[in-house]
């Protein structure tokens, strides 16, 4: 893997500035020194709109299907069977009731 430009100047150890390197490495042009892509690079910005188009395209499919597949379950209620939902509560209710009555009574 080739190192990028700016790790190849501080490995270097050069005195001069990075502009000022990565000008004379590009006049350099031997064979041990590649030219470095410029900053502005239209391949660069090209597949960066690229990829941003394609995340945009994926965030609207997503969208477009959750709106379209979510249907609300009337069977639940609070993520529970209604039905054991509904039994759980008497139970409740009769083990409080069951408490207070012989509480009341324990007092008297």
């Amino acid at each position: 893997m080739e190192k990028s430009a700016n790790k190849r100047w501080k490995e270097s150890g050069s005195t001069l500035n990075f502009k000022q390197w990565l000008d004379r490495e590009d006049k350099k042009n031997d064979s041990n020194n590649s030219n470095f892509l410029p900053f502005d690079s239209p391949s660069v910005s090209q597949t960066q709109q690229q990829i941003n188009d394609s995340i945009k395209l994926d965030i609207q499919s997503v969208d477009i299907g959750v709106n379209n597949d979510y249907q609300e379950d009337k069977t639940k209620f609070l993520g529970l069977d209604k039905t054991t939902f509904v039994f759980a509560g008497v139970l409740i209710l009769g083990s409080l009731t069951y408490y207070f009555i012989k509480r009341a009574k324990a007092n008297k």
